[in-house]
């Protein structure tokens, strides 16, 4: 059985056209418009030390410079996702491109730690609009077992850059200066777009309908916003009360638990007005129907499990090799090698190993893989 949103997507290559003809090298191009920004949020990682050097930070805008783009992705990559259904998958890609190596340009120039922040969070919002669309577009190019390779091939790069960005971010900022961590992107940016825009085909969503759940995108925004302050603030603000150095408190009590609060409402309200919507047939920015078929809802629940991993190890590992061991930027980004051949290896073999096991067996090896810590072995 297809997909729910394959079975409705309209694509504009037919048999004859020259998308399906070049639909591989439209692969190389999303897969590098994925690249970009997961490779980015890990080079800035290794490049902080360098910033604050030049730029005389402080720890609170080192905090933001780091978590603001994080905060815009997470609250807007569902409203983006649905937005580029309705209006063109490839449209909104080519924007979020444009916005993000723009942005990109505008951190590598940063004066001071404000203008950096508020270059982060147009990265974010260009980000935001990057990445659900490179997996709709492949869903909707790709058929049969080609698209089980694109979906490899989307994994890897994901888990790949993830693990070489330190070691790109490294390179550049011993070799020549920070500011090249984010200069990288424009014409690795301009590259994508030309490719996007000449080898991947339009397509969009004809059941999508109006595009007017407005509550629903401003819960979702407030929700995950909330949620992702929470989990990022709670050092800087306390997890109950409020710390001697935070910048806010309520009567003594910290905002995340206001926060966490808050995100909960949020959610919960937007779960409830999603199905209100959809039981009176309206369209809806996230159609909960979705989680009735296993292999989807499993898939969120690995996909999320293996990120929370993953992604943590990658954005403090470098921050602890440079800090605690001593090392440069440069070797703390080698450091990271096994963890992106270990990805690479994976993403590769998990479509074969899943037809000789039970898919469900591999995901529940992987969330109790995943709930033990990375800890060093004790001694005595």
């Amino acid at each position: 059985m297809e997909l729910y949103w394959s079975s409705l997507a309209r694509v504009e290559a037919n048999n004859g056209s020259r998308y399906v003809k070049l639909r591989w090298f439209g692969l190389g191009a999303i897969s590098l418009s994925v690249a970009l920004i997961i490779m980015d949020s890990t080079i800035v990682a290794v490049a902080v030390p360098a910033i604050i050097k030049d730029l005389g930070l402080s720890t609170t805008e080192v905090q933001w410079i780091q978590e603001i783009y994080t905060l815009v992705f997470a609250a807007l990559l569902l409203v983006w996702g649905r937005v580029a259904d309705r209006v063109g998958r490839r449209r909104i890609l080519v924007v979020g491109l444009l916005v993000f190596l723009a942005s990109s340009a505008l951190c590598a120039l940063a004066p001071s730690g404000m203008w950096l922040i508020s270059a982060r969070a147009l990265q974010g919002i260009g980000g935001s609009m990057i990445l659900p669309t490179t997996l709709s577009l492949l869903n909707a190019n790709f058929r049969g077992k080609e698209r089980t390779i694109a979906f490899a091939v989307w994994g890897s790069t994901i888990g790949g850059m993830a693990a070489l960005g330190p070691i790109v971010g490294g390179w550049l900022t011993s070799s020549f200066s920070w500011n090249w961590a984010f200069l990288i992107n424009v014409p690795l940016g301009l590259v994508a777009v030309g490719g996007v825009m000449y080898f991947v085909a339009e397509s969009s969503e004809v059941a999508t309908g109006k595009l007017n759940d407005y509550f629903g995108a401003l819960l979702s925004v407030v929700g995950f916003g909330s949620l992702v302050f929470g989990l990022i603030e709670g050092r800087q603000y306390g997890w109950w009360s409020a710390n001697a150095g935070a910048p806010f408190n309520l009567f003594g009590l910290s905002l995340v638990p206001a926060a966490f609060v808050l995100a909960i409402a949020a959610l919960a309200g937007f779960l409830l007005w999603e199905r209100s919507r959809q039981r009176s047939n309206r369209s809806v920015l996230l159609d909960l129907s979705l989680f009735n078929i296993s292999s989807f809802s499993r898939g969120n629940l690995t996909a999320l499990t293996v990120s929370l991993g993953e992604f943590g190890l990658i954005l403090t590992l470098p921050l602890w090799f440079q800090n605690v061991l001593g090392l440069n930027a440069l070797q703390a980004g080698l450091a990271l090698v096994p963890l992106a051949v270990g990805s690479f290896v994976a993403s590769g073999t998990v479509s074969a190993l899943s037809k000789s096991f039970p898919l469900c067996g591999w995901c529940n090896w992987v969330l109790v893989w995943k709930s033990f810590p990375l800890q060093p072995w004790p001694s005595y």
